[in-house]
């Protein structure tokens, strides 16, 4: 087997600050948690652009200058396939098929997504098919990641 090294090679600059005379960067870590009958239906169900949301407000830690100046960055916290509690980046989409009793298969993907707003946070949920009526989305985590 055969192993390869590399190293990039470039002009030095001056040194670098000890870091007393830069800017300092704050975060923040906020843990959400929706319950199933808890998301709204935006729409009417099955209708053309329906969706499940939850709003939540009074997110102080948003403030308006980490809404303009900062860096807002969502998780959906989930248990994979292997049975691994992971978290990825937002938006999320997965695919699955549903089967009908005749043996029809349906595929169609879900997406997880979020909005922000200052001192808010929505988090959508969409099927592909738009069949909302009966598909409501099972209880979730998000992860809110705050850096200014």
């Amino acid at each position: 087997m055969m192993m390869m090294f590399s190293a990039c090679v470039g002009k030095v600059g001056p040194p670098g600050r000890d870091g007393l005379d830069g800017e300092v960067t704050y975060w923040k870590i906020i843990d959400f948690a929706v319950k199933s009958d808890d998301w709204l239906l935006k729409g009417d169900g099955d209708e053309i652009g329906s969706f499940y949301y939850y709003l939540f407000d009074n997110v102080h830690e948003l403030s308006q200058d980490i809404y303009d100046n900062g860096l807002i960055v969502c998780y959906y916290r989930y248990r994979d396939e292997f049975g691994d509690n992971v978290q990825t980046v937002l938006p999320f989409t997965y695919y699955d098929i549903f089967v009908d009793q005749q043996g029809n298969e349906f595929p169609y993907s879900v997406q997880y997504t979020y909005d922000t707003t200052p001192g808010s946070i929505a988090f959508k949920v969409v099927f592909s098919d738009f069949y909302t009526l009966e598909n409501k989305p099972p209880a979730c985590s998000f992860r809110l990641h705050l850096i200014y």
